[in-house]
Protein backbone atom coordinates (compact mmCIF):
# COMPACT_ATOMS: atom_id res chain seq x y z
CA UNK A 1 0.00 0.00 0.00
CA UNK A 2 1.60 3.32 -0.72
CA UNK A 3 2.26 5.89 2.00
CA UNK A 4 -0.83 8.25 1.06
CA UNK A 5 -3.45 5.37 0.58
CA UNK A 6 -1.80 4.17 3.91
CA UNK A 7 -2.47 7.38 5.87
CA UNK A 8 -6.10 7.93 4.14
CA UNK A 9 -7.03 4.40 6.00
CA UNK A 10 -5.52 5.45 9.25
CA UNK A 11 -7.37 8.94 8.59
CA UNK A 12 -10.41 6.87 8.13
CA UNK A 13 -10.02 4.58 11.17
CA UNK A 14 -9.60 7.74 13.55
CA UNK A 15 -12.50 9.49 12.29
CA UNK A 16 -14.50 6.17 13.04
CA UNK A 17 -13.40 5.87 16.17
CA UNK A 18 -13.59 9.11 16.99
CA UNK A 19 -17.61 9.49 15.80
CA UNK A 20 -18.28 6.18 17.40
CA UNK A 21 -17.82 7.32 20.77
CA UNK A 22 -19.80 10.82 20.20
CA UNK A 23 -22.09 11.29 22.70
CA UNK A 24 -21.59 7.57 24.11
CA UNK A 25 -21.82 8.80 27.40
CA UNK A 26 -24.88 10.88 26.79
CA UNK A 27 -26.31 8.36 25.40
CA UNK A 28 -25.94 5.67 28.45
CA UNK A 29 -27.23 8.62 30.26
CA UNK A 30 -30.40 10.08 28.19
CA UNK A 31 -31.07 6.09 27.84
CA UNK A 32 -30.97 5.42 31.70
CA UNK A 33 -33.53 8.31 32.25
CA UNK A 34 -35.75 7.88 28.97
CA UNK A 35 -35.62 4.40 27.87
CA UNK A 36 -39.66 2.75 28.36
CA UNK A 37 -40.71 5.96 29.83
CA UNK A 38 -44.12 7.15 28.41
CA UNK A 39 -44.98 10.08 26.24
CA UNK A 40 -47.87 12.14 24.81
CA UNK A 41 -46.48 13.46 21.49
CA UNK A 42 -47.21 17.35 21.25
CA UNK A 43 -46.48 16.93 17.22
CA UNK A 44 -47.83 15.18 14.38
CA UNK A 45 -45.24 12.41 12.92
CA UNK A 46 -45.87 9.94 10.03
CA UNK A 47 -44.98 6.18 10.20
CA UNK A 48 -44.91 3.39 7.57
CA UNK A 49 -46.15 1.08 10.48
CA UNK A 50 -43.86 -1.51 8.66
CA UNK A 51 -41.66 -3.11 11.85
CA UNK A 52 -39.27 -0.35 11.15
CA UNK A 53 -38.59 2.99 12.37
CA UNK A 54 -39.62 5.77 10.12
CA UNK A 55 -37.68 9.04 9.90
CA UNK A 56 -39.50 12.46 10.74
CA UNK A 57 -36.77 15.48 11.28
CA UNK A 58 -38.15 17.91 13.40
CA UNK A 59 -37.63 21.88 12.37
CA UNK A 60 -38.65 25.22 12.60
CA UNK A 61 -42.04 24.57 10.55
CA UNK A 62 -42.49 21.24 12.30
CA UNK A 63 -41.96 17.51 11.96
CA UNK A 64 -41.15 16.62 8.03
CA UNK A 65 -41.54 12.66 7.15
CA UNK A 66 -41.97 10.82 3.72
CA UNK A 67 -44.08 7.45 5.56
CA UNK A 68 -47.22 6.69 4.53
CA UNK A 69 -50.29 7.25 7.76
CA UNK A 70 -49.90 10.64 9.59
CA UNK A 71 -50.85 10.54 12.78
CA UNK A 72 -52.41 13.77 14.92
CA UNK A 73 -50.74 15.15 18.02
CA UNK A 74 -51.48 13.09 21.20
CA UNK A 75 -50.34 9.89 20.32
CA UNK A 76 -49.41 7.78 23.35
CA UNK A 77 -45.63 6.66 22.81
CA UNK A 78 -43.28 4.09 24.56
CA UNK A 79 -39.71 5.78 24.13
CA UNK A 80 -37.75 2.35 23.26
CA UNK A 81 -33.77 4.11 22.58
CA UNK A 82 -32.27 7.48 22.57
CA UNK A 83 -29.24 7.79 20.21
CA UNK A 84 -27.02 11.01 20.12
CA UNK A 85 -25.24 11.76 17.47
CA UNK A 86 -22.19 14.55 16.13
CA UNK A 87 -25.31 17.48 15.67
CA UNK A 88 -28.83 15.52 16.46
CA UNK A 89 -30.21 13.21 18.93
CA UNK A 90 -33.23 10.49 17.75
CA UNK A 91 -35.88 9.59 19.86
CA UNK A 92 -36.59 6.06 18.55
CA UNK A 93 -40.69 5.91 19.92
CA UNK A 94 -43.68 2.77 19.25
CA UNK A 95 -46.92 4.59 19.12
CA UNK A 96 -49.17 2.15 21.80
CA UNK A 97 -52.73 1.27 20.21
CA UNK A 98 -51.81 -0.24 16.52
CA UNK A 99 -52.61 0.91 13.42
CA UNK A 100 -55.46 -0.99 11.42
CA UNK A 101 -55.35 -1.47 7.80
CA UNK A 102 -57.40 -2.76 5.27
CA UNK A 103 -56.67 -5.13 2.24
CA UNK A 104 -58.71 -7.25 -0.76
CA UNK A 105 -58.06 -10.43 -1.82
CA UNK A 106 -60.66 -11.73 -3.93
CA UNK A 107 -64.10 -11.05 -2.61
CA UNK A 108 -63.03 -10.66 1.06
CA UNK A 109 -62.04 -7.51 2.98
CA UNK A 110 -59.48 -8.52 5.68
CA UNK A 111 -57.60 -6.20 8.08
CA UNK A 112 -54.12 -6.22 9.52
CA UNK A 113 -52.91 -4.82 13.19
CA UNK A 114 -49.75 -2.83 12.42
CA UNK A 115 -46.93 -1.18 14.64
CA UNK A 116 -46.46 1.80 13.96
CA UNK A 117 -42.32 3.32 14.83
CA UNK A 118 -41.43 6.42 14.66
CA UNK A 119 -37.86 8.34 14.85
CA UNK A 120 -37.63 11.50 15.71
CA UNK A 121 -34.37 13.55 14.13
CA UNK A 122 -33.95 16.38 17.05
CA UNK A 123 -31.25 18.58 15.52
CA UNK A 124 -29.08 20.08 18.50
CA UNK A 125 -25.81 21.84 18.28
CA UNK A 126 -22.78 20.42 18.33
CA UNK A 127 -21.32 21.77 20.71
CA UNK A 128 -24.51 20.98 23.26
CA UNK A 129 -23.68 17.38 22.50
CA UNK A 130 -19.91 17.48 23.54
CA UNK A 131 -20.91 19.44 26.45
CA UNK A 132 -23.12 16.64 27.12
CA UNK A 133 -25.46 18.29 29.68
CA UNK A 134 -28.51 16.42 30.48
CA UNK A 135 -31.10 19.43 30.87
CA UNK A 136 -30.04 21.05 27.98
CA UNK A 137 -30.76 17.56 25.31
CA UNK A 138 -33.62 16.96 27.39
CA UNK A 139 -35.08 20.48 26.92
CA UNK A 140 -35.22 20.00 23.48
CA UNK A 141 -37.74 17.13 23.70
CA UNK A 142 -40.30 18.92 26.01
CA UNK A 143 -41.97 20.81 22.64
CA UNK A 144 -41.87 17.26 21.22
CA UNK A 145 -43.27 14.75 24.25
CA UNK A 146 -44.42 15.31 27.56
CA UNK A 147 -43.16 12.53 29.91
CA UNK A 148 -45.85 10.65 32.11
CA UNK A 149 -44.75 8.43 35.06
CA UNK A 150 -47.23 6.01 33.91
CA UNK A 151 -49.40 4.32 31.25
CA UNK A 152 -52.25 5.01 33.12
CA UNK A 153 -51.16 8.65 33.85
CA UNK A 154 -50.68 9.44 30.21
CA UNK A 155 -53.98 7.27 29.23
CA UNK A 156 -55.76 10.08 31.87
CA UNK A 157 -54.09 12.96 30.16
CA UNK A 158 -56.12 15.77 28.30
CA UNK A 159 -53.50 15.74 25.90
CA UNK A 160 -53.94 11.84 24.95
CA UNK A 161 -55.86 11.92 21.10
CA UNK A 162 -58.19 9.10 22.80
CA UNK A 163 -57.11 6.85 19.31
CA UNK A 164 -57.94 3.24 19.37
CA UNK A 165 -58.18 0.58 17.46
CA UNK A 166 -61.48 0.57 15.65
CA UNK A 167 -63.84 -2.68 16.30
CA UNK A 168 -63.62 -5.36 13.78
CA UNK A 169 -67.11 -6.15 11.85
CA UNK A 170 -69.16 -7.99 14.05
CA UNK A 171 -68.88 -11.22 11.54
CA UNK A 172 -65.18 -10.79 10.95
CA UNK A 173 -65.08 -14.19 12.60
CA UNK A 174 -67.63 -15.80 9.60
CA UNK A 175 -65.24 -13.89 7.32
CA UNK A 176 -62.24 -15.13 8.04
CA UNK A 177 -63.66 -18.29 7.95
CA UNK A 178 -64.83 -18.17 4.71
CA UNK A 179 -61.91 -16.60 3.28
CA UNK A 180 -59.77 -19.79 4.34
CA UNK A 181 -61.62 -21.89 2.60
CA UNK A 182 -61.26 -19.46 -0.50
CA UNK A 183 -57.82 -19.59 0.25
CA UNK A 184 -57.55 -23.29 -0.29
CA UNK A 185 -59.66 -23.48 -3.29
CA UNK A 186 -57.48 -20.62 -4.69
CA UNK A 187 -54.67 -22.75 -3.76
CA UNK A 188 -55.91 -26.33 -5.05
CA UNK A 189 -57.11 -24.72 -8.24
CA UNK A 190 -53.59 -22.96 -8.91
CA UNK A 191 -52.04 -26.12 -8.12
CA UNK A 192 -54.30 -27.97 -10.27
CA UNK A 193 -53.89 -26.15 -13.20
CA UNK A 194 -50.22 -26.43 -13.40
CA UNK A 195 -50.26 -30.15 -12.96
CA UNK A 196 -52.45 -30.29 -15.82
CA UNK A 197 -50.35 -27.97 -17.91
CA UNK A 198 -47.02 -29.95 -17.19
CA UNK A 199 -48.98 -33.44 -17.94
CA UNK A 200 -50.20 -32.01 -21.25
CA UNK A 201 -46.64 -30.53 -22.34
CA UNK A 202 -44.46 -34.03 -21.32
CA UNK A 203 -47.41 -35.54 -23.55
CA UNK A 204 -46.63 -33.09 -26.53
CA UNK A 205 -43.04 -34.42 -26.04
CA UNK A 206 -44.04 -37.91 -25.91
CA UNK A 207 -45.86 -37.85 -29.07
CA UNK A 208 -43.23 -35.99 -31.10
CA UNK A 209 -40.59 -38.32 -30.04
CA UNK A 210 -38.53 -38.87 -33.25
CA UNK A 211 -36.88 -42.46 -33.78
CA UNK A 212 -33.66 -40.88 -35.04
CA UNK A 213 -30.26 -42.21 -33.43
CA UNK A 214 -28.94 -38.60 -33.08
CA UNK A 215 -32.19 -37.31 -31.28
CA UNK A 216 -32.29 -40.17 -29.11
CA UNK A 217 -28.95 -39.88 -28.27
CA UNK A 218 -29.13 -35.74 -27.35
CA UNK A 219 -32.83 -37.11 -25.41
CA UNK A 220 -31.09 -38.99 -23.60
CA UNK A 221 -28.14 -36.99 -22.58
CA UNK A 222 -30.66 -33.87 -21.99
CA UNK A 223 -33.02 -35.97 -19.77
CA UNK A 224 -30.51 -37.20 -17.79
CA UNK A 225 -29.10 -33.70 -16.83
CA UNK A 226 -32.73 -32.81 -16.25
CA UNK A 227 -33.12 -35.36 -13.59
CA UNK A 228 -31.06 -33.72 -11.36
CA UNK A 229 -33.84 -30.68 -11.02
CA UNK A 230 -33.96 -30.03 -7.10
CA UNK A 231 -37.00 -27.37 -7.08
CA UNK A 232 -39.87 -28.75 -4.44
CA UNK A 233 -41.22 -25.77 -2.36
CA UNK A 234 -44.42 -24.97 -3.86
CA UNK A 235 -44.05 -21.33 -4.48
CA UNK A 236 -41.22 -21.99 -6.49
CA UNK A 237 -42.86 -24.89 -8.99
CA UNK A 238 -46.30 -22.95 -8.92
CA UNK A 239 -44.39 -20.09 -11.16
CA UNK A 240 -41.54 -22.59 -12.72
CA UNK A 241 -40.93 -22.78 -15.82
CA UNK A 242 -37.85 -24.88 -18.33
CA UNK A 243 -36.71 -21.54 -19.34
CA UNK A 244 -35.72 -21.12 -15.69
CA UNK A 245 -34.18 -24.79 -15.30
CA UNK A 246 -32.96 -25.53 -18.92
CA UNK A 247 -29.54 -26.31 -19.41
CA UNK A 248 -28.02 -25.21 -23.40
CA UNK A 249 -26.78 -28.15 -25.50
CA UNK A 250 -23.06 -28.62 -26.55
CA UNK A 251 -22.72 -26.42 -29.19
CA UNK A 252 -20.49 -29.32 -30.86
CA UNK A 253 -23.32 -31.26 -31.23
CA UNK A 254 -25.67 -31.93 -34.60
CA UNK A 255 -28.83 -30.26 -34.93
CA UNK A 256 -30.92 -33.08 -34.49
CA UNK A 257 -28.88 -34.54 -31.48
CA UNK A 258 -29.34 -30.60 -29.98
CA UNK A 259 -33.31 -30.96 -30.52
CA UNK A 260 -33.23 -34.36 -28.61
CA UNK A 261 -31.21 -32.42 -25.89
CA UNK A 262 -34.07 -30.16 -25.42
CA UNK A 263 -37.15 -32.52 -25.90
CA UNK A 264 -35.08 -34.95 -22.85
CA UNK A 265 -35.08 -31.81 -20.77
CA UNK A 266 -38.37 -31.01 -21.43
CA UNK A 267 -40.31 -33.81 -20.78
CA UNK A 268 -38.37 -35.23 -17.34
CA UNK A 269 -38.89 -31.31 -16.26
CA UNK A 270 -42.88 -32.05 -16.94
CA UNK A 271 -43.00 -34.81 -15.38
CA UNK A 272 -41.16 -33.94 -11.88
CA UNK A 273 -43.12 -30.94 -12.16
CA UNK A 274 -46.43 -32.66 -12.26
CA UNK A 275 -45.02 -35.10 -9.67
CA UNK A 276 -43.85 -32.68 -6.91
CA UNK A 277 -47.13 -30.76 -7.22
CA UNK A 278 -49.08 -33.15 -6.32
CA UNK A 279 -47.91 -32.39 -2.80
CA UNK A 280 -49.11 -29.15 -2.76
CA UNK A 281 -52.20 -29.62 -2.29
CA UNK A 282 -53.51 -28.20 0.57
CA UNK A 283 -57.13 -29.49 2.81
CA UNK A 284 -60.00 -27.31 2.34
CA UNK A 285 -61.46 -26.52 5.51
CA UNK A 286 -64.85 -26.93 6.34
CA UNK A 287 -67.37 -23.96 5.10
CA UNK A 288 -69.10 -22.32 8.04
Amino acid sequence: MSKPALFRSILVCILAVAASGFGSDLDDRLNQRLKGAWAILEVEVYSACAGTYSDNRVGDAGVAGKAQYRFEAGELVKIDKVNAKRQRVDLLLTLDVPFRTSRVEGPFELFDERQCQVQLIVPVLREEIKAGIDETIVSRFEELITLYPTLDDARDSDSWNGRETEPLPSDYDQTLARYAVWQAEQTNAAVNDAVRRAVNEAADVAEDLSDDSDYLAGFAAGAEKMSTFGTSDCASLLSASLSMHDTKAPEDKETRWRDGWHGGQELIFNVLLAERLQACRVPVPPAP
